[in-house]
């Protein structure tokens, strides 16, 4: 059995194409020469020479012999890709049962007229896939338990695994809904094919029909953001799709990991449209550090009596995500210039917060002259300094040094020397560094470079506070600080001071929620009104391009100056608080004080929750190929926070289902110095959770990290319930196939004959031998003679 391709006339002695040429120039010259003196009309005349010129042509034809070659595929010569989808989706009413009906025959042993006729042709190969994609002698195992559909990736491996063989076409049974639409663009430039690897076909046969008049809910896309908002630090966005009705309203809630219910929230679904889309916003507070699960779903409300509303499927109403809201102690060093107000309500606030340590550095009195105390009889250092390193008496403060105290320190070494002076102790203690009412003199020039640094190079914070001494006033101009500040300290505004000031929100702040205390518009605003008036405020003369100014000053010379600013600087961030009294909002009443707490801690929240630590770490979830594949990155920064190569790295990973952790060791890059990776097939469906440990090369512990994320095949699978045609257009279009449906699949295998297959067969067939080519000539003669014989010129 075969069928012709393609035909084409090739000459079997070229070689005499001369003489050919030579004859049939010399037999036209000669009929124009007999015919120039012919009395028959121009017209007749003409018509004349025509036939007689044709009959010259095709018998100088006869000369270079010509022959049709007619090309067909070669029988069994040539691989045909048959792929059939496998997965969950495709039991959305009864489109499984119609593409096993399609597959199958009904008597086993047998193949389906379609399949047999293919099979005639072509060496067929026969693949079912879900996230695998496995070989198969027929389709009888085709059960659709796959949580996935994998379309992209096993088209593409397929292309790939047949490169070097006579692949004649791919034929892909499917819904077209993939779940790898990351590897489109890759798959295909690959069944693209190049200059010398041409394209092969792909005919996708469509399985199901747009679905009609039913009913289903789904969530269509989530998204968890963090904030410093103590109030609903976890806000998850909610995108959902509805189809039919449902009169009693649907709700999104969540469930903790506990089984707890602890948000829901009405989504409303506008339109008229067959598909309707809603989105809504859970606030989740009381969130606990490290790694916790919730469940998102979606869900019809019921009332007494009322027959519940029947959906297609429930495996779309529901997704777990994960949330990491990290794990402390988050280390904060204060510099006071000197005790103040602010200091204690400070402290106060953020020993409610224990993630955060606040350790502190004051001043409680400036270098003074050396004079004589009345103190212990051989006594010559500074009284106030007694109890300070009585354990080397020569490093005691004598009387021209500042008194330092140090306080909440985590030994007594801590800061017995004032601030640190190398990068060593400050960027490995400290995420955060708060200098409040200190001058410049208060840090040496090494210092102060090192606290740019601390910012730049590290990823810290630096928050400085309002004060007599702060900004300007404490010469922090032409310094490495000031370059850092987020607002310039150059000059003072003009004027004179600010009385009777105002706190009010930017438009930026209204946006930060770690900068707002109630959780809508009319409670903050009414809150701001409530707030009592300030009379200490560090007048900056502007913010620095690329700061976010978020709150606003405004004096009784209705003088509007930067409240709060903040900015990013190299690989850190910065702040400023030029007001210098805040402590004034706690003395008004009760309330005020716990919203001046709240202040604190969100602000402070703000300053380390981006913070790195000596240990970072980085999750990819890789969709192209059999599996998901889950790529670890883990960074080791040593004491000086560059990369430390001399390290160790762990990965003990718990999956869903387990009780004891998989270990993983963790490889050191070859691109980048002081990472370890590790990669991991992703199976199971549900959170995993995941430790990293680090030590150094004698090793002693660097640092520990949790993280986790959730794996929802399911969600991903039943996203959408309508075939995508969409996208098989595409691939049909890209390499020359053609989208088919079930129905249509009697005609696959005259499409494919059409095809121009890599091993083709040829059967030659002389043009001369062909009756009608004699006949033809015989023709053109007889009706030359004709039309002479019959104007009577013979």
């Amino acid at each position: 059995m075969f069928s012709i391709q393609a035909s084409s006339l090739v000459l079997a002695n070229p070689q005499w194409l001369w003489m050919a040429s030579l004859l049939t120039a010399g037999g036209i010259a000669f009929l124009v020469w007999n015919y120039r003196n012919s009395q028959l009309a121009l017209p007749w005349k003409s018509l004349a020479i025509a036939l007689k010129t044709a009959a010259f042509v095709l018998l100088a034809l006869a000369l270079l012999e010509p022959v049709w070659v007619d090309e067909f595929p070669r029988n069994g010569a040539n691989d045909l890709v048959v792929m059939a989808d496998n997965s969950r989706g495709l039991t959305i009413e009864g489109q499984g049962d119609a593409l096993q009906k399609a597959l199958i025959h009904s008597t086993p042993d047998q193949l389906p007229p379609w399949l047999e006729k293919l099979n005639e042709m072509f060496r067929v190969q026969n693949y079912q896939f879900g996230r695998r994609l496995n070989r198969v002698d027929d389709f009888s195992n085709l059960d659709f338990t796959g949580d996935a559909s994998s379309v992209l990736t096993s088209l593409k491996s397929l292309r790939t695994r047949y490169k070097k063989r006579p692949l004649a076409a791919m034929v892909i049974f499917t819904d077209g809904n993939a779940t790898d639409t990351a590897a489109l663009e890759s798959t295909i430039a690959t069944l693209r094919g190049s200059d010398e690897d041409k394209p092969i076909p792909v005919f996708p046969v469509l399985v199901g029909t747009e679905l009609k008049d039913i009913s289903d809910l789904a969530i269509r896309e989530i998204e968890v953001s963090q904030s410093a908002f103590e109030d609903a630090p976890l806000t998850i966005a909610v995108q959902s799709d509805a189809r039919g009705t449902f009169e009693q309203g649907v709700e999104i809630f969540a469930v903790d990991d506990n089984g707890k219910e602890v948000a829901s929230e009405p989504i409303i679904f506008a339109g008229e449209e067959v598909i309707r889309t809603g989105a809504t916003r859970l606030k989740i507070a009381g969130v606990r550090p490290g790694i916790s699960f919730y469940k998102i779903g979606i869900r019809s409300l019921q009332a007494d009596g009322v027959t519940p509303v029947k959906e297609v499927t429930a495996e779309n109403n529901q997704r777990l995500v994960a949330v990491d809201r990290g794990r402390g102690p988050y280390r904060v060093l204060y510099v006071g210039g000197r005790p103040n107000w602010e200091y204690k309500f400070l402290r106060r606030s953020l020993s409610e917060d224990s993630e955060v340590e606040l350790v502190a550095l004051l001043r409680i009195a400036k270098r003074e002259p050396k004079f004589e105390w009345r103190g212990r009889t051989g006594e010559t250092g500074n009284p106030l300094f007694r109890g300070f390193g009585k354990d080397l008496p020569e490093e005691t403060q004598s009387y021209d040094e500042p008194v330092l105290i140090r306080l909440n320190t985590k030994d007594e070494v801590e800061l017995r020397d004032g601030f640190p002076r190398d990068a060593e102790t400050l960027f490995a203690n400290y995420r955060a560094i708060i200098f409040d009412d200190a001058e410049s003199d208060f840090l040496s020039a090494e210092q102060q470079a090192l606290v740019e640094n601390f910012v730049s190079k590290r990823g810290g914070t630096l928050l400085m506070l309002g004060g007599q001494e702060s900004f300007k006033s404490g010469g922090w101009d032409n310094t490495p600080v000031a370059r850092v500040l987020p607002v310039y300290v150059d000059r003072l505004e003009r004027g004179g001071p600010s009385r009777n000031a105002t706190f009010n929100l930017s438009r930026e702040g209204w946006l930060e929620p770690w900068m707002r205390l109630r959780d809508n518009q009319d409670e903050e605003t009414g809150r701001l009104a409530y707030m009592p008036e300030f009379f200490s405020i560090n007048r900056v003369p502007a913010i620095k391009p690329g700061a976010s100014l978020l709150a606003t000053i405004t004096d009784s010379e209705r003088r509007q100056l930067p409240a709060v600013v903040v900015q990013r600087y190299g690989e850190g961030r910065s702040g400023a608080v030029t007001v210098g009294d805040f402590w004034r909002w706690g003395m008004k009443d009760e309330l005020l004080q716990k919203d001046l707490a709240k202040m604190w801690r969100q602000l402070i929240r703000w300053a380390v929750s981006e913070t790195p630590g000596r240990l970072t770490q980085e999750i990819q979830h890789v969709t192209e190929g059999t599996l998901p594949l889950t790529q670890i990155h883990a960074r080791v920064r040593n004491l000086e926070f560059l990369p430390q190569d001399d390290a160790s790295v762990r990965f003990e990973l718990l999956s869903p289902g387990k009780e004891e952790p998989d270990t993983i060791t963790g490889e050191p890059s070859l691109e980048e110095a002081g990472t370890f990776t590790a990669d991991h097939f992703v199976e199971a469906e549900g959170g995993y959770r995941l430790k990293t440990i680090a030590r150094d090369g004698e090793g002693k512990l660097i640092s520990e990290l949790e993280t986790g994320w959730a794996f929802n095949p399911a969600a991903e699978e039943f996203k959408s319930l309508d075939p995508n045609r969409a996208l098989l257009e595409n691939i049909a279009s890209t390499t020359g196939g053609k989208v088919m449906t079930l129905d249509q699949i009697d005609e696959l295998a005259s499409r494919l004959k059409e095809l121009n297959v890599p091993v083709m067969d040829s059967r030659q067939r002389p043009f001369w031998h062909a009756p009608w080519v004699f006949f033809l000539a015989l023709l053109c003669m007889v009706g030359e003679w004709g039309i002479r014989r019959w104007k009577g010129v013979i």
